[in-house]
């Protein structure tokens, strides 16, 4: 909030217990957020030598009206809440304060000097996770304490959600995939968060052999050596080489699924169908046929324009019903957990952690959002397949695959009168083709609860897959 002698500029929700007396005594600045490196709004109590993370919170055609005087035009709210230091601080430690005592002042860089806070209260803070040598006023990071200080932080927030590995989780927001590695070893713990897309396909090329030559390549781990360009185009011919040689002959049943949908997207949407699913081996060795297109796909789909893998599994007695199907999506999830090159594992958690917010299916650094089309579906259902009863079929969506397209923010709310976004022309088409397809009243709900539908259609009746 501004001054009170101009117009409010923003609506922060703060706990009272929390907060200066005064709004306005918070001190703002823009610093780089520790795990996703983007620019984050902090603010600083001086008073409590606390500092706020604000986190936006926006809201579509909303206003607000302040003290029957004002009218915001920006709906958003910001909350906020506090925010340990150390998290701040850390990725400058972890890089550079690990081996040997680095200064205050290397530490407190240009951008967090704009707390303002002063070097007693720093020290103070770090003391739980480092050495300090206060004669030289430098301080080194000492990793068995800041193993004992994050157990500590684990033990009191998991009194506060479902178990461990949710607690975890959730502190993983705020450390860097490096640090989140070397935890996970020393606390035995797996995290499910969402981290940046790999850009490397080192694990690709180690894999099995997977590109076959007779000629030695060398490796540069010089990326001086090469043009943007040339780096981009041997990407896409790689790509395209690898996509056309394992499409050849599998199912393009999807495709036609796709040209049949009401969703508005799905017709031009770029999809790559995994290698065919044979009959006559184990689920497991048919996803030991796949894992390597699988690979292929995410290493590179943050470079090319590819909005979709594939897989179509034959529809027999295998998959009489929706809950056999559901077996056998859950045994596929499975073994790609267990062979993430990134070893995140999503899926080695409690089955009842999977089925509660928060979780999310990741392979290789990505994340996806996965919806299932089969044959068991009505004609009035929106997963309805039009007819084509071979194959059930599984869709990985990249989640960048959304931010690639601009697409809206997930809302609630639909304009089924006049449709302006694409989400609401998306549900307007469906409710036109009599398959509308419910909305929950909130955007905060389990993924895995969407991933197989219901065949009634009603939200309430929750396919457990992951049980």
């Amino acid at each position: 909030m501004s001054s009170s002698n101009l117009t409010p500029d923003r609506v922060l929700i703060v706990d009272k217990r929390l907060a200066p007396a005064n709004v306005e005594q918070f001190h703002f600045v823009q610093l780089t957020h520790p795990r996703t490196k983007q620019e984050q709004s902090y603010a600083v109590d001086h008073q409590s030598k606390t500092v706020f993370e604000l986190v936006r919170s926006a809201r579509s055609h909303s206003s607000w009206f302040i003290n029957d005087q004002h009218v915001l035009p920006d709906g958003s709210l910001y909350i906020v809440t506090p925010i340990n230091l150390i998290f701040l601080l850390l990725p400058t430690l972890w890089s550079h304060a690990r081996k040997s005592f680095l200064s205050l002042k290397t530490i407190m860089t240009d951008s967090l000097q704009q707390l303002q806070l002063d070097d007693d209260v720093v020290i103070e803070k770090l003391r739980s996770i480092c050495d300090i040598n206060l004669d030289k006023h430098s301080i080194k990071l000492n990793e068995e304490k800041f193993i004992v200080w994050l157990r500590d932080r684990i033990d009191r927030l998991k009194k506060l959600v479902k178990d461990e590995e949710h607690a975890f989780d959730l502190i993983c927001e705020y450390l860097t995939d490096d640090i989140v590695e070397y935890c996970q070893q020393e606390l035995k713990l797996h995290g499910n968060v969402r981290y940046d897309i790999p850009i490397g396909t080192h694990y690709l090329l180690k894999k099995r052999g997977s590109i076959q030559t007779k000629a030695k390549i060398n490796y540069s781990t010089n990326v001086t050596d090469l043009s943007v360009a040339t780096i981009d185009h041997a990407k896409n011919v790689l790509f395209e080489h690898y996509a056309n040689k394992i499409q050849a002959n599998v199912p393009r049943e999807f495709h036609q699924i796709q040209k049949k949908s009401n969703c508005i997207f799905a017709k031009r949407a770029r999809c790559w169908t995994a290698p065919h699913w044979l009959g006559n081996i184990s689920i497991d060795d048919n996803c030991e046929r796949q894992l390597t297109s699988f690979i292929v796909f995410c290493a590179f789909v943050k470079d090319i324009s590819i909005d979709g893998y594939v897989i179509e599994i034959p529809h027999n007695h295998a998959t009489a019903t929706i809950e056999d199907f559901g077996r056998i999506f859950k045994q596929i999830l499975r073994f790609l957990s267990d062979h993430d090159p990134a070893k995140r594992h999503c899926m080695n958690v409690s089955p009842s952690r999977i089925g509660q917010n928060g979780w999310v299916f990741e392979f290789y650094r990505i994340t996806f959002f996965i919806t299932t089309f089969t044959p068991h579906y009505p004609e009035t259902h929106p997963r309805y397949s039009h007819g084509f009863n071979n194959y059930c079929h599984i869709l990985f969506q990249p989640e960048l695959s959304f931010l690639r397209h601009n697409l809206p923010d997930d809302t609630p709310d639909t304009n089924w009168i006049e449709p302006i976004t694409s989400r609401d022309k998306t549900r307007v088409a469906f409710r036109d083709h009599g398959r509308e397809y419910p909305i929950r009243p909130t955007i905060y709900y389990p993924p895995s609860h969407d991933m197989i539908r219901p065949l009634s259609n009603d939200l309430a009746d929750i396919v457990e897959w992951w049980l």
